[in-house]
């Protein structure tokens, strides 16, 4: 079968198509959300607010078998970034989330930051971190899928990259708590 590449597709098909097909992904779509977003961006901006901008996107598949695609960057008007940060110096970090029995780990990528920088807080049913430092500004609020005991918490920081261990709880409180990194 010969595949032909669209005249308007600036994507090469011969290799896109044929990596992801292996995930069971749909790349057109992909590709045409990437395209709409970027020209709303545009659209909506003018000299005084354009870029720098960061935009990219995770795809994965979990135990359970479902994919999940994850965006993260700083493009303006999307929603996944939070209400709180419209500046659009401040980025979401490349978050990584993941479940067993007993835990849930998260993993934070934070290029050129320090951790004396990162405020890192958790609470029964989310995780919020803000970091700002020099030019790099980075917030994030994930929704957890079960409670935590926000006791449990365990954050390591090395070399730009915070991991965050939380056990799961049955039964908890609301109350939010600040987590020393190491």
């Amino acid at each position: 079968m010969v595949t032909r590449k669209r005249k308007d597709d600036d994507w090469d098909e011969d290799f896109f198509g044929d990596f992801f097909e292996d995930f069971g992904f749909d790349f057109d779509k992909v590709n045409g959300r990437m395209r709409r977003i970027m020209e709303n961006m545009i659209r909506n901006s003018d000299e005084s607010t354009l870029g720098p901008y960061v935009y990219g996107f995770s795809y994965k598949v979990g135990p359970d078998g479902k994919p999940s695609f994850q965006e993260f960057g700083n493009i303006p008007n999307r929603p996944s970034l939070s209400a709180r940060s419209t500046d659009n110096e401040v980025r979401e970090p490349l978050t990584d989330i993941n479940y067993d029995k007993d835990r849930v780990y998260l993993t934070f990528e934070l290029p050129g930051i320090s951790k004396e920088n990162i405020d890192l807080k958790v609470s029964e049913n989310e995780v919020t971190i803000n970091v700002a430092e020099g030019p790099r500004k980075y917030y994030r609020n994930v929704a957890l899928e079960q409670p935590v005991r926000t006791d449990s918490a365990v954050a390591k920081f090395t070399n730009g990259i915070l991991d965050l261990t939380l056990d799961l709880e049955r039964k908890g409180n609301n109350s939010g708590q600040s987590v020393k990194i190491e």
